[in-house]
């Protein structure tokens, strides 16, 4: 994407966390029209009133959406797309975790996880796309992380949820780099960030990031259509660590750097 300056920038999860943050990046590259997608009314009024001194210029909109509800998904962006335009640059940050070991998983809890952070940014962009086709610089952004290189217990289901974003994302940018080259999809494989999503999370292999580095990083690379970002860098090499060590040698790094015992405390 050349510019954010005049766009329409679209951020599910966007009321807290990492999320704020990309709304707060938006606002100060002058978009055009921010809205902002989240679960909680409240916190997203609040982001509105910490920024209402810069906004200028800027139309902000703010819908609660639940994004498992497939249907209001779909509902909400068709008013999005006659209330107010196109969106330029999709920003699919919305996630979940839930720290158990998988045998005192609930059924609800499984489904949660995976609809939220895998199913979800499916519709989302599904959603979508169809306009952004249309224009001449678009952007879509999905938030993976580092776990989907990786398997660390008692956080399986959601490193299943985001094996399956990895996938489909870099999928995804090769369909619209053949078809649609104005189309640039940009993949998000973060460690732990400091957001509280992994309060007490801790590996010597992928250390702690804070939020500014994470966003920055991300803002950058959607202006120089990068196609994947990875914070801390290491988080790159992890597929090769694994791919040389083999299961068993890799188990073993795992647990002598604590990676294993990631959400233990």
């Amino acid at each position: 994407m050349k510019t954010i300056k005049n766009k329409t920038v679209l951020v599910t999860g966007g009321a807290s966390g990492m999320g704020k943050a990309y709304v707060q990046k938006a606002i100060e590259s002058k978009a055009a029209n921010i809205i902002i997608w989240d679960i909680d009314p409240l916190l997203m009024e609040q982001v509105v009133k910490e920024n209402e001194d810069h906004l200028t210029g800027i139309n902000i909109y703010t819908f609660k959406v639940d994004v498992t509800d497939t249907s209001l998904v779909y509902k909400t962006a068709d008013l999005i797309l006659k209330e107010i335009g196109r969106v330029d640059l999709l920003i699919n940050n919305a996630g979940i975790v839930i720290s158990k070991p998988f045998e005192d998983s609930s059924p609800e809890n499984i489904d949660l996880i995976m609809d939220v952070n895998a199913k979800a940014p499916m519709h989302i962009v599904r959603a979508f796309l169809p306009e952004m086709i249309k224009s001449n610089d678009a952007h879509i952004v999905n938030i993976a992380s580092g776990a989907a290189y990786m398997y660390c217990p008692k956080i399986i289901t959601y490193c299943s949820s985001k094996w399956a974003v990895l996938g489909w994302s870099l999928g995804l940018s090769t369909e619209m780099q053949e078809k649609y080259p104005h189309v640039h999809v940009t993949t998000v494989t973060p460690g732990h960030i400091d957001t509280g999503m992994f309060e007490n999370a801790h590996s010597s292999l992928v250390p702690l990031i804070t939020v500014d580095k994470m966003v920055d990083a991300v803002w950058s690379g959607i202006l120089k259509n990068k196609e994947l970002i990875a914070r801390p860098r290491r988080v790159n090499i992890v597929p090769i660590i694994r791919a040389l060590s083999g299961v068993k040698g890799w188990n073993w790094l795992a647990r002598v750097t604590g990676t294993n015992d990631f959400m233990a405390g």
